[in-house]
């Protein structure tokens, strides 16, 4: 975990240091700039890894997502959670968002967890990203973002809690080939606490952390197919103190684009591989879940 963090973060480090920014942006002398610059389609094309782009300024936008984790070591265990989110681009390369939650837990006979079978408002969201590396002639941007969240949901139990978070997200993507390939990778960092819903109940620190990439392929220019890979770590403490459990996640996924500026993304990762401390499992089933799926409707206007 630690390596891939390492390797992730000096490739992004690397990649959008000034000096090559500058370069990229810039051809050196004697050298012809593309005749266009290449993008992005600025659609959620890579599942659940986000692409950099923040629209055109006065752009407001809707997205209907549910996310669905489902599957423990064993019982039954589905927990759909759905974000609304209502956005802007208040100026350019700035993208701002509001999301309340809703998420509904079915548990039953799962080791660990209570039963529980229930639907509740989960919390809200507030989102603000800036693209401080617009496209360039070769077709580099990154963006940064900053998440923070109110829930009332444990994420794995259900049970009512008060929690706090703050989500720190980098986002770079790159044109391979021109309409064509595109490339992804996201490094998140999420720090927070919660309290039970108890007298007398502490706060517990605790933090996360998330590095994904990749891959799709525009087959027509409304339709596009690719594939991800997700590795996920929870800690205690909000440093990343003591690793509690990790997983390997990878998937397909799938965009239909019904016009410009409306989209369905598909996406689904099974976990292949994960590491719970103490317990000696090919999988992590105490921290994560067997399957991720994410469905999302997303329109501009």
């Amino acid at each position: 975990m630690k390596f891939l963090l390492r390797y992730a973060l000096a490739f992004g480090a690397l990649s959008l240091s000034p000096a090559l920014a500058a370069d990229v942006a810039t051809p050196a002398p004697g050298e012809a700039a593309p005749a266009e610059q290449p993008q992005v389609p600025g659609d959620d094309i890579f599942g659940f890894t986000s692409p950099s782009d923040t629209g055109n300024v006065g752009e407001k936008s809707f997205s209907l997502e549910s996310t669905t984790r489902f599957g423990k070591g064993n019982g039954l265990y589905v927990t759909p959670s759905v974000k609304i989110e209502f956005g802007y681009a208040i100026a350019e390369n700035v993208w701002v968002a509001l999301s309340p939650f809703v998420t509904n837990y079915r548990i039953r006979d799962v080791t660990g967890i209570d039963n529980l079978s229930r639907t509740r408002f989960d919390g809200l969201s507030s989102e603000l990203i800036w693209r401080f590396l617009p496209r360039t002639p070769y077709g580099l941007a990154a963006s940064f973002s900053l998440e923070p969240r109110w829930a009332q949901l444990d994420g794995v139990t259900g049970l009512g809690v008060n929690a706090l978070s703050a989500e720190f997200k980098f986002y770079i993507d790159q044109v391979i080939i021109p309409d064509q390939l595109f490339a992804a990778l996201n490094l998140n960092y999420q720090p927070g606490a919660q309290q039970a819903n108890a007298a007398g109940s502490p706060w517990v620190s605790g933090s996360a952390t998330n590095v994904s990439a990749g891959l799709t392929w525009q087959i027509t220019p409304f339709l596009f197919v690719g594939a991800e890979v997700r590795y996920l770590g929870v800690f205690d403490g909000a440093y990343l103190n003591r690793t509690l459990g990790t997983a390997l996640f990878v998937g397909p996924n799938l965009t239909v684009k019904f016009s410009e500026k409306t989209a369905l993304n598909i996406a689904w990762t099974p976990q292949i591989s994960g590491d719970a401390n103490g317990v000696g499992d090919r999988l992590d089933l105490i921290n994560f879940e067997r399957h991720q799926l994410r469905v999302k409707f997303a329109s501009a206007f």
